[in-house]
């Protein structure tokens, strides 16, 4: 979606985009935080994340009708930030309780 030309998602908000790329960057550190629940493989996957991000804005800037926007990286460190904060909370294993109960039914 990040590289259709029309990616045909809107949200309904001031700055919209940017929310949605917080919201995004959010899910996707906080989905790596679950697997890596060491603090160091944890920082390499919110550099990774943010790595992704800043690929993603170039990728659009060679793609037109897409363009480059320094803010939607900013959102997505935000997001990133917010998922670290959430991961030393118990929502942390929320996550890792639904995969492991995932797991449990496909095995039977």
């Amino acid at each position: 979606m990040a590289l259709r030309s029309d990616p045909g998602i809107t949200v309904d908000l001031p700055c919209g985009d940017k929310w949605l790329h917080a919201f995004t960057f959010t899910c996707l550190m906080g989905w790596w935080g679950n697997l890596y629940r060491r603090r160091q493989a944890r920082i390499g996957a919110a550099l990774g994340c943010l790595a992704f991000g800043i690929l993603i804005e170039f990728a659009q800037w060679l793609s037109p009708p897409r363009d480059a926007d320094p803010f939607d990286v900013l959102a997505d460190a935000l997001g990133i930030v917010v998922a670290l904060v959430l991961l030393r909370t118990p929502l942390a294993r929320v996550l890792a309780g639904l995969e492991s109960r995932l797991l449990r039914l496909v095995r039977r």
